[in-house]
Parts: structure tokens; C-alpha cells; sequence
């Protein structure tokens, strides 16, 4: 998608076409209404909704629903959208990109290239079979591998591995879901609502492995894969390998162009870089120390960012959202204090309250330091109304009255 426009003499370009990225473009073009704004995109794609890739596993792709807006809403709102563009260098004394055997001079620039899937060293990665899951583009070759394949192993159980073992699962396809750590989700959840949670992934006839180290993968003599192989001796047999274990922020582009970067790129409230007129939001971007990896995130540092470097003074405040998880035909909500990581704050007092129906796989816990709501963790039908859980936060309430919000509406 190509258009030219000119404008006011303020270039604003943008790397990155995803959450991030969007949201910075939208911002910068309410910011100055006439700046000339370009995006740049690897992918052949208008940006999307990553978040939403696992809904197609196993269905007929139609990329057109995912779009975040159309060729008609950059159209009019005069954002140039270079797609399949990699940027290859930035001079930042000189103010200027390379990209395609072609430069292009910025007066701002803010980099959204977000972050790429971990594949680890595992013996025998080559095969084919064996995908990781980012882009469109790897939904419709992990589609292909599925479409007759009689088992599946998933590597890795965050939200991503935890969402594609569902999606497979559904299809019929005999799954096994292998985590490094002890217990699933051991970040959000304490043991009791973890073991909760892996009996209800269980419940669905998945297979979870904890603990358990991948050292690599047999195939047949096609090179396809056919073992998943542990350090443990555990051997999988499988006709399809999904590997979920994490994201590495790219940022090999900016290594040499003298800006702070340690793995991520630091930035300020502004999304300012230590580069005066460069910017950095999403998963590329470091604020203040904390990293946050979230889509809703990366969609306001974008829109801070975008502002800026448009002229305005945008600042990026930093809040604690709640980690939601909402697959495996239940709900996860995690928030503030759940006494998951033991506080350092050596004079809080922590009250638990916890109810557990194993049953039904439900679990809440509710921790208070000296009757404040501090956190929460919530399984299964209490999740259903966290939401109305926010306005408590940090407030004194009794377990009583929480209880009664969550059990009866």
C-alpha cells in the first residue's frame, strides 16, 4: 500500500506496523493534522491483531477480521503504509533511514518493531512440522501441518502455548503441553491455583508435562517431525510441534546508531530515547526499568509516543493492569499483592482469604495488608466479575463483602 503525501514540513516516520505502531500513527496525525507520516511494515499485511491469530487455528483464514482499520481509514487519514519494507539502518546525526536501497529523512522517528518468538537451540529444529507462532503467516503454515495430524505437542505454557493447545485440542487432535517450570502460569498463580487451573487444562483431555526440559526432535526420513525428546528420556511421539517460550525484542537495528539500550531500548514517560526526536514504545521499549510485554500496553505507549513526536507533550503513566487469560474454557485474573513473590515490605500484615471448588475448578484468593484490598487471584466463574473488583482495590473492604461480589453477583 503506497501513497504519497505531502504536508507540513515535520516527516514523521514510523517503524513497526503492529500495536504499537497503529496507535503511534493515530496519535501523531491527531497531534498535527498535517504532518506527512509514513509507516513502515515488514510484513505484506496492514498492521492486525496479533492477539487474535490463535482464534484461527484449525479455520479458514479471512484476514480482512483482523484488521485493526482498513486501506480506506489510512487513505483518509493520509498515513503512507510501506508494507514488506525492512528498514536495514538509522544515522541519527544525519536524521535520516535506509530502507530498500532508498533513504528517507524524519524529523521524528519512533521505533515499533516489537519483538520476535525464542526459538531455542533444540536439536533438530530444522524439521518441518515444527513452528513457532507470531504472524499470519505462520497460522497458515501451522494450519497446514494440522489438517491431518493425529497428535500435537505444545511447548511452552504461557498464554500463547496455553491458547494454541486449546485451539488444537478442539480440533480433535490428541495434545501434550510441555512447561519448563514447576507448575503452570507460576508468575500469576500460587500452587493451590495452579493445580487448580492444570486439573481443568487436564479436564480437556490435554496432557501437561511441568518440569520438563525439551532437548530436541526425531523426524521421519521426509525431515518431518515424528519425537519430541526431554532430558528426563521422556519421548512424545507427534506429527506437529508448537513452540511458545517466550519473545526477544529486536532491536539488532538500532545497536549502532548510539542510543541506550541494554536488552530492550530505554525510554522516558515521553518515550523518549537518549536520541533527541527518537522515541520507542511497545515490546522494543524499556520504561523506567519495567518492560510489560501487553498489547493494551504497547497501544499507549504508541499513542505517547505518536503524540510527541508530532509535537505534542504526552506523558505515559504507568499503571498495574490486571494479567487476564481467558482460554482453556475458563478465565484467569491476576492483580497487584498475591503473595505469589513475597513483598519486601517486611511491615505488611497480609490477610488471605481463599475458597476453592475443585469441582467446578474454581479458586479465588484475596489478599489484605491491615483490611486493604492489595490483590487478587481469581479461577474459573469468579473471574466473571473482576471487573468490579477495581473499584475496591487499595481501599479498605472486608473478605465478606468481595466474597459476595464474586459468588453472587
Amino acid at each position: 500500500m503506497r501513497n504519497n503525501y505531502s504536508g507540513s514540513s515535520r516527516q514523521i516516520l514510523i517503524v513497526g506496523s503492529g500495536a504499537a505502531g497503529h496507535s503511534a500513527a493515530k496519535a501523531a496525525r491527531a497531534q498535527d493534522p498535517e504532518a506527512n507520516i509514513i509507516m513502515f511494515g515488514e510484513e505484506s499485511r496492514l498492521p492486525y491483531y496479533r492477539l487474535r491469530l490463535c482464534e484461527y487455528i484449525g479455520k479458514n483464514e479471512d484476514f480482512d477480521d483482523l484488521k485493526i482499520s482498513n486501506e480506506e481509514w489510512f487513505e483518509k487519514n493520509r498515513i503512507q503504509v510501506e508494507l514488506s519494507s525492512k528498514v536495514t539502518a538509522i544515522d541519527a546525526n544525519a536524521k535520516k533511514i535506509s530502507i530498500n536501497d532508498k533513504e528517507y529523512n524524519y524529523d521524528s522517528l519512533v521505533l515499533t518493531t516489537g519483538s520476535t518468538p525464542i526459538m531455542p537451540p533444540f536439536k533438530g529444529k530444522e524439521l518441518s512440522g515444527i513452528h513457532t507462532m507470531w504472524t499470519w503467516a505462520d497460522i497458515i503454515e501451522i494450519n497446514k501441518s494440522l489438517m491431518n495430524a493425529k497428535k500435537a505437542v505444545v511447548i511452552g505454557g504461557g498464554l500463547l502455548g496455553l491458547e494454541a493447545a486449546y485451539k488444537i485440542s478442539e480440533m480433535g487432535i490428541d495434545v501434550s503441553l510441555i512447561e519448563g517450570m514447576p507448575r503452570l502460569l507460576p508468575r500469576q498463580l500460587d500452587e493451590e491455583g495452579s493445580k487448580i487451573f492444570k486439573d481443568k487444562v487436564e479436564s480437556l483431555g490435554i496432557s501437561v508435562f511441568c518440569g520438563k526440559s525439551v532437548t530436541g526432535f526425531a523426524g521421519d526420513h521426509n525431515g518431518h517431525v515424528t519425537q519430541v525428546h526431554m532430558a528426563d528420556d521422556t519421548v512424545l511421539d507427534t506429527d506437529v510441534v508448537i513452540v511458545a517460550v517466550g519473545v526477544a525484542p529486536n532491536t539488532d537495528l538500532f545497536r549502532n546508531c548510539g542510543m541506550s539500550i541494554d536488552r530492550f531500548v530505554n525510554v522516558n514517560e515521553k518515550m523518549e530515547t537518549s536520541i533527541k526526536d527518537i522515541y520507542a514504545a511497545g515490546d522494543v521499549a524499556c520504561l523506567n526499568g519495567r518492560w510489560f510485554g501487553l498489547w493494551s500496553v504497547a497501544g499507549k505507549q504508541g499513542q505517547v509516543a505518536g503524540t510527541n513526536a508530532a509535537g505534542g507533550k504526552a506523558v505515559y503513566k504507568t499503571t498495574d493492569a490486571p494479567y487476564i487469560l481467558a482460554t482453556m474454557g475458563t478465565r484467569v485474573v491476576c492483580l497487584g499483592d498475591t503473595c505469589v513473590v513475597q513483598s519486601d515490605d517486611s511491615k505488611a500484615v497480609s490477610e488471605i482469604d481463599q475458597r476453592v471448588d475443585k469441582e467446578q475448578f474454581c479458586y479465588s484468593k484475596l489478599v489484605f495488608n491491615n483490611g486493604v484490598l492489595v490483590g487478587y487471584i481469581l479461577i474459573g466463574e469468579p473471574a466473571k466479575s473482576f471487573n468490579k473488583l477495581q473499584r475496591l482495590m487499595n481501599t479498605n473492604v472486608t473478605a465478606e463483602t468481595v466474597n459476595n461480589i464474586l459468588y453472587n453477583g
